[in-house]
């Protein structure tokens, strides 16, 4: 566990030192000529709901410094973890204040807390979706020391159904990991032992301590690791260009439909003031056309479609997956 921590902690040297400022004083100035008179007058907080060292929360330290590099006005990440997201969505929906100073790092994974789990109490629906950011596929490893070292998924499969195999598979409950999996076991005709976690940190961390034989994750969540873990699959249409020797999911199982990403964008409490949003806007809008801000997001598996470029395309990109999300659950009895 040391290791991994002193891993992680060169990680983020490496990401920092490659952020280096590339705003011009045009930039500058814009942004400038747009900001509000009395705003900001404090830190802002930009929320994640996973723990440090997490996909999430790298990208959110990223977007952090960028935001400061941009403006000259401070935001801290602020990890509100606990059930899977559950606990950063609820209290974006139901207890943030509309004023300008919190905000987060918004997942799709807001749609299955949404159908499944606020109870018809609060819908993604009920926030602003202020910017695009990423998305990125999930994956799953293995460790290089593991029992199912150097065992491709397909191997893994016959294995688990042939010889009985208990394989441990690390997941969050009730969102898209668990999608996943439950996809594979009924692709396969076959079930796993699913082990929950509140993120892709400690489900690598499990894997790395041979506690489970399969975990999901995510590259900023493995960089630094070298050969220690291995991908076996991606959640994707298609290989992707940070893993393009890597098969997806659907070609393992000669499927179509199994493509879950994790999809970033900020998100924020709905009656945010007109100026103070608009500035918001232009600064995020601003970060994700900084070549060295989108390289390094690249470096850790994030991808970008630049064609998102407003609030309006924001929600409507996460409508259109909430159709699919839905199919599942219902297919699977999770909603009526």
């Amino acid at each position: 566990m040391r290791q991994l921590k002193k891993q992680f902690t060169l990680s983020l040297f490496v990401f920092f030192v490659s952020l280096a400022s590339a705003q011009t004083p045009e930039v500058k100035a814009k942004l400038k000529s747009l900001k509000p008179v009395d705003y900001p007058n404090r830190t802002i907080e930009l929320s994640v709901g996973f723990a440090a060292g997490g996909a999430m929360d790298i990208v959110a330290r990223m977007l952090a410094q960028k935001f400061q590099d941009y403006t000259g006005e401070n935001m801290v990440v602020q990890n509100r973890t606990g059930a899977g997201g559950f606990v950063f969505h609820r209290w974006m929906l139901t207890q943030a204040p509309a004023d300008g100073y919190a905000m987060g790092l918004g997942s799709n994974m807001i749609i299955g807390d949404s159908l499944l789990r606020a109870d018809n109490k609060w819908s993604y629906h009920d926030a602003d979706h202020l910017a695009f950011i990423s998305y990125e596929p999930i994956v799953w490893f293995t460790s290089s020391s593991g029992r199912l070292k150097n065992m491709p998924l397909t191997d893994i499969v016959k294995v688990a159904k042939k010889d009985k195999v208990d394989v441990r598979v690390g997941t969050i409950a009730a969102t898209l990991m668990e999608v996943l999996t439950e996809q594979v076991e009924q692709t396969a005709g076959d079930s796993f032992n699913q082990i929950p976690f509140n993120g892709g940190k400690p489900s690598i961390a499990a894997l790395m301590g041979d506690h489970i034989d399969i975990s999901f994750g995510f590259l900023g969540e493995v960089r630094g690791m070298g050969d220690k873990v291995r991908p076996i699959a991606v959640a994707s249409q298609k290989p992707i260009a940070s893993l393009p020797s890597v098969p997806t999911f659907n070609e393992v199982f000669n499927s179509d439909d199994m493509n879950w990403v994790i999809w970033r964008y900020i998100i924020a409490p709905k009656g945010i003031a007109p100026a103070k949003r608009a500035w918001l806007i232009a600064v995020f809008n601003e970060i994700m056309k900084d070549e060295r801000f989108n390289s390094e997001l690249e470096k850790n598996g994030g991808i970008q479609d630049r064609s998102i470029d407003t609030p309006a395309k924001v929600s409507a990109e996460l409508d259109r997956m909430a159709v699919a999300e839905r199919k599942f659950y219902l297919q699977t009895g999770r909603l009526k």
